[in-house]
């Protein structure tokens, strides 16, 4: 069990970043699968340049998972939004179908969601 402190939520947080609670090599193929959905050569640049900067930002790992939590919503029927935040900038979440917004037809920067971490 867990206490209330900040100190213990830290630990467990920590603790737990990398436990996904999902299939060992749930979708080994994820970023051909990316590249398979794009029809246009700027559609492949903008996986290219993202997948760089979810690996720069240490959030490649989180792809496999939002598949996984997308496919597992989709099984059971559940409903989620549409898309809000700056999430929406990325195109490799609307390929995966994390949000419905098309960042590439509505012009959207993706630094808004993935720009160069500040200092």
């Amino acid at each position: 069990t867990i206490s209330d402190t900040e100190e213990d939520i830290d630990f467990f947080d920590e603790a737990n970043q990398c436990d996904w609670f999902m299939p060992e090599n749930y979708f080994p193929n994820l970023v051909e699968h990316l590249y398979s959905l794009c029809q246009t050569n700027i559609e492949k640049d903008r996986v290219d340049r993202e997948l760089k900067l979810f690996i720069q930002h240490d959030m490649f790992d989180l792809l496999f998972y939002l598949k996984y939590l997308v496919d597992t919503m989709r099984q059971h029927k559940i409903v989620w939004g549409v898309g809000r935040g700056s999430s929406v900038s990325s195109y490799v979440l609307y390929l995966l179908g994390i949000h419905k917004i098309d960042s590439i037809k509505y012009n959207l920067d993706i630094n808004e969601f993935l720009g160069e971490k500040n200092g």
